[in-house]
């Protein structure tokens, strides 16, 4: 890896840009690193490296038993409906007219 200040690169860039086709050029500011020059070669390299660890991960993600987000929130809502239209003990929260006149003419007689 050559290092170079960014006073060289000002001067000499066709020089850096064909050195960087065989080595990264790291150009520095003064006191720091700021940028690196690598080929096109090399950044695809790096970039494929990179895709195929994040597709390994979510591989490994999906195997352990990954639920996506939309998932998890259609889950919680449809929870979250069944409880409120069922109320606390099984029973409908709040029932309809039909549903009223369906549970009184099933109660045993006398208990209207």
């Amino acid at each position: 890896m050559l290092r170079v200040s960014s006073d060289t690169v000002a001067q000499r860039l066709d020089e850096l840009v064909h050195l960087a086709l065989t080595q990264s050029v790291v150009i520095e500011k003064p006191r720091h690193e700021t940028v690196v020059m690598l080929s096109l070669d090399e950044f695809e390299r790096l970039q494929a490296l990179d895709d195929a660890y994040l597709a390994g991960c979510a591989r490994r993600a999906n195997k352990e038993g990954y639920v996506d987000h939309d998932h998890e929130i259609r889950q919680r809502l449809a929870a979250a409906m069944n409880a409120r239209r069922l109320g606390r003990h099984g029973e409908p929260a709040v029932q309809s007219d039909l549903e009223r006149e369906a549970a009184a003419n099933t109660a045993p007689a006398g208990h209207h």
